[in-house]
């Protein structure tokens, strides 16, 4: 008997939930921040049998009422009264600072910024990518444009005073380290590899952000030592970083503080631009292309300023033969982030 009263209790409360949810789902915020395709209907009815149960439990949970709301609860103390972060792709850094853990694709970022030896490419992987570089290199010279490589560092160890105690460094060159002095050593491309004068920018002024606190991202000032190093690898002459007006523009949610659910209570990053920045430059007639992630967006407003064109695409829709045969550039910059360098070594496998 105790036991049918409880379940009707619980049906009862669930079914209440839903009631009292629509009638105030106006008033309750109902947007996604979880980067993340939530589990819905047309998934569970197409499961196959081995599966339906368990997308069945996804979908309850993804589009429980009140959901966004308990999350968002439950993330909050977490963090306010123990410091930690419920989402497992997200590390709680220290002075609000959130770094990115793990997540798709990811080349195991807080491995790599340890200096794990696991993580480091071998020496057949790293000749292989040698000879990929070379040849690709070879064949956009031929067409009459330079490529660079631009390899973007992850923020931990930029900032790494403010990652947790709990991984320390053990090894101060880490897989980007050396596959940027491989290939520095063993071919003739260009390649830029910012980690030191960010790093020494950083300790220099802590007070001018690189990268915001609360996304994966750099921020348009530790882009612009990115794209100097990018350019100054392709012949380019570059200005001092300190000569750049550096501005507030504007304010933004950090994605990482969007994953975590951790948007209402850590304060949005500030952004920057140089105001100087076409000022410094006489206008260049070259094209610059750019094949990269998400950190190449940044660079986008300060090249259209100084070149007469400018174009950007994935890395995986245009790092192919097509792009090396035709590739509509003078500079053909290929930027890519730490945690993506798997991705990239595969597709330069194809030249």
């Amino acid at each position: 008997m105790c036991k049918k009263i409880l379940a009707i209790l619980f049906c009862g409360v669930l079914g209440l939930s839903f009631l009292v949810f629509n009638i105030f789902s106006k008033q309750l915020s109902g947007d996604n921040h979880e980067n993340r395709l939530l589990t819905g209907l047309p998934q569970v009815l197409q499961s196959p049998p081995s599966q339906l149960f368990a997308n069945l439990n996804s979908f309850i949970a993804d589009n429980s009422p009140f959901r966004y709301q308990l999350v968002e609860l439950n993330a909050n103390a977490s963090y306010l009264l123990f410091g930690k972060v419920e989402n497992d792709q997200v590390l709680a850094g220290r002075d609000g600072w959130l770094f990115y853990k793990d997540g798709p694709d990811a080349a195991r970022p807080v491995a790599n910024y340890q200096g794990l030896p696991g993580t480091f490419d071998t020496p057949e992987e790293l000749a292989a990518a040698a000879a990929s570089l070379q040849r690709l290199s070879d064949a956009l010279a031929a067409q009459g444009c330079t490529l660079v490589l631009d390899l973007t560092p992850s923020k931990d160890r930029v900032y790494r005073e403010y990652m947790p105690a709990g991984y320390p460094i053990v090894n101060e060159q880490n897989r980007t380290d050396r596959l940027a002095a491989y290939l520095r050593e063993h071919t003739t491309a260009a390649v830029s590899w910012q980690y030191p004068a960010l790093r020494a920018q950083a300790l220099a002024d802590p007070g001018q952000p690189l990268y915001f606190k609360t996304d994966t991202h750099w921020n348009s000032a530790g882009a612009l030592i990115g794209l100097d190093g990018a350019l100054a690898a392709a012949g380019l002459d570059t200005l001092p970083f300190d000569r750049y007006d550096l501005v507030q523009d504007g304010t933004q949610t950090g994605d990482l503080a969007n994953v975590a659910a951790l948007y209402t209570i850590l304060p949005a990053d500030p952004e920057y631009t140089a105001a100087n920045y076409a000022a410094l430059y006489p206008q260049d007639a070259r094209t610059v292309g750019v094949l990269g992630d998400s950190f190449s967006e940044y660079y986008m407003d300060y090249l259209g300023l100084r070149f007469a064109g400018c174009w950007r695409d994935t890395y995986e829709n245009g790092l192919n033969a097509a792009t090396a045969a035709d590739p509509g550039c003078d500079i053909l910059i290929l930027q890519v982030a730490e945690r993506k360098l798997d991705t990239v070594l595969a597709l330069l496998a194809q030249f």
